[in-house]
């Protein structure tokens, strides 16, 4: 006896050590469920510095579809450069896009290559624009010189010109580039067996598409920051990228078509985003494609408790291809990082992907209370399943007895039928013998005389 009532003691024991252990167990900030009661949430817009843009955009998305060879973008620029360009092969035959400079002064110049990154084409636009934000975040700069002679063209990035691109396939590129004096920098869409440095004397410029999405803008690189570090007691916050609302978009212009342009999404712009931070707990952070479908990458670097830098490259989403079609409220769950702590992300809006985007910051009491809804949710669930499934059961079992007292029931009836019948038969059998019985002729013996 005493040993069973020790037992249950050490039982019971174990039971509130497990009990404890849930209840102060942290939330898991990538749960569905609760990264569901987040972004339905009510959160507080971050105020954020006035945009710092830096260095010159080509952008080169227009036409997308060519279907002519020719120039697709260009301008004259200087300075820090960037091309951006995503066409797709509308002809029947392969062909390759090229990053191409002319040099108009009277001496040769050198310019500086600093990225030439690609994405392989592809028919799958989305898995095109994920992989060329990756290899441009996971790429370092490079100083590699590229000679322009006097009144003379050169490829700017040599690479481009071994890429083929088949019929229906999307390619993709950025050339980030350093210009000592002004030079005509064009993107140019050709067969796939032309030299570029002959082809480039035709000087066939081709005419934008209805969208009209390229043109020259003051801003290839944005920085921003947070205006006071954002407090853990401030609740759930946003950050909100490319919505032309807090964020605008750059306006330049297509100097091909002599108009004012607007590149709406900030396509190209490499974004620095820097978050303070300051409290108590940590902060969870997340990324919300509220405006629609996205495929992308995000770079994130800090600091971490032991003052050592984590740099770390974000896919979106980081399980599947894309994320958001027809579901503003998706979240893809970045990183968790100490308050006190300066976030520094990069991310560039790819090609095909819609914007606006939100990075969203969930204090630890927040994330808490989305997990707690989230058990409360599942557990409700959990019993209304349970009920329809006890429900179920006994309407099955209602049925089955109605079926075997129906059984019984057919059973009995046609046991009293049968029953009935055979004592009907026996009748009949006794009637039909009497019956037969009684037509028997009887002879009796003939008497002759007395």
């Amino acid at each position: 006896m005493k040993r069973m009532k020790f037992f249950k003691y050490i039982m019971s024991v174990f039971a509130l050590m497990t009990v404890c252990t849930c209840a102060v167990a942290s939330p898991n900030p990538s749960d569905v469920d609760t990264m569901n009661h987040l972004v339905h949430a009510h959160k507080n817009v971050i105020g954020m510095t006035k945009p710092i843009n830096k260095g010159t955009l080509l952008f080169s998305d227009s036409p997308e579809y060519p279907e002519e060879n020719g120039i697709l973008y260009g301008d004259k620029v200087n300075g820090e450069c960037r091309m951006y360009f995503y066409h797709v092969n509308q002809s029947n035959i392969p062909r390759k896009i090229v990053v191409i400079a002319y040099n108009p002064e009277n001496t040769d110049e050198t310019v500086i290559l600093k990225k030439c990154q690609y994405a392989r084409p592809s028919t799958e636009y989305y898995e095109v624009g994920k992989e060329l934000s990756r290899l441009y975040y996971e790429s370092s700069n490079t100083f590699n010189k590229v000679v322009v002679p006097a009144h003379g063209y050169a490829l700017i990035g040599s690479r481009l010109d071994k890429v083929k691109v088949l019929p229906d396939q999307l390619f993709s590129g950025i050339v980030d580039m350093e210009l000592p004096a002004a030079m005509y920098v064009s993107s140019m869409i050709l067969p796939f067996n032309e030299d570029p440095l002959e082809f480039v004397h035709k000087q066939l410029y081709l005419p934008s598409d209805s969208v009209k999405l390229r043109g020259t803008f003051w801003g290839m690189n944005r920085y921003i920051s947070t205006l006071i570090p954002y407090a853990s007691q401030d609740g759930i916050g946003y950050i909100r990228i490319a919505g032309d609302v807090m964020d605008y978009f750059l306006v330049g212009r297509d100097v091909m078509d002599d108009r004012v342009s607007k590149n709406v999404g900030n396509y190209g712009v490499d974004y620095t985003i820097r978050l303070r931070t300051k409290g108590e707990g940590n902060f969870h952070l997340y990324f919300n494609p509220m405006g629609g479908e996205y495929a992308g990458v995000i770079e994130l670097t800090y600091m971490d408790a032991e003052q050592k830098e984590v740099n770390k490259i974000v896919e979106l989403p980081s399980d599947r291809l894309s994320m958001g079609k027809d579901d503003p409220y998706q979240m893809q769950y970045l990183d968790t990082v100490p308050a006190g702590t300066d976030v520094i992300m990069h991310m560039m809006p790819p090609g095909a992907a819609n914007l606006p985007v939100r990075i969203i910051v969930v204090p630890d009491k927040d994330l808490q209370k989305a997990a707690d809804d989230a058990a409360a949710q599942r557990a409700l669930q959990e019993k209304i399943r349970r009920e329809a499934e006890l429900a179920a059961k006994a309407q099955a079992a209602q049925k089955e007895n109605v079926s075997s007292d129906t059984k019984e029931a057919v059973q009995k009836q046609e046991s009293t039928v049968s029953s009935k019948d055979s004592k009907e038969s026996k009748k009949e059998k006794h009637k039909q013998k009497t019956k037969k019985k009684s037509e028997r002729r009887v002879y009796a013996p003939t008497i002759y005389g007395n």
